[in-house]
């Protein structure tokens, strides 16, 4: 997968808040400062296909937050404002090391993030 043209994208966003409401209730916000860029996923009314889990899909996410680091730019995944993933230059990953296979994703909150992982993919 080519993920350049998502990154060129991202490197274009320099600052600012945007925030997504379904029905007057706040779904998402994107929030970009300096180089990075935080997606808070909040009240989503979506879902995912269950074999498509968000661990699983990590691997996948190398190439992507690879092209990030080399952007020097970070993308931060929250849920509900709390930070459980890093992609890109910031990245500092430790065990979640072992998992990904990359230096570019940092799982900061396993708990949090298997929270939202088992939200989206209720049927």
């Amino acid at each position: 997968m080519d993920t350049r043209l998502s990154v060129d994208l991202l490197k274009g966003i320099k600052s600012g808040t945007l925030e997504i409401k379904e029905n007057n209730k706040e779904s998402m916000q994107f929030i970009a400062d300096k180089n990075i860029i935080t997606i808070n996923l909040i009240d989503l009314s979506f879902n995912i296909p269950a074999y498509a889990s968000i661990l699983s899909k990590l691997s996948e996410a190398r190439e992507f937050a690879k092209n990030l680091k080399e952007n020097h730019l970070t993308l931060h995944i929250a849920h509900n404002g709390k930070v459980v993933m890093k992609l890109g230059k910031k990245a500092k990953p430790k065990l979640s090391r072992l998992i990904t296979k990359s230096s570019a994703v940092e799982i900061t909150d396993l708990r949090e993030l298997r929270k939202l992982d088992k939200r989206l993919r209720q049927k």
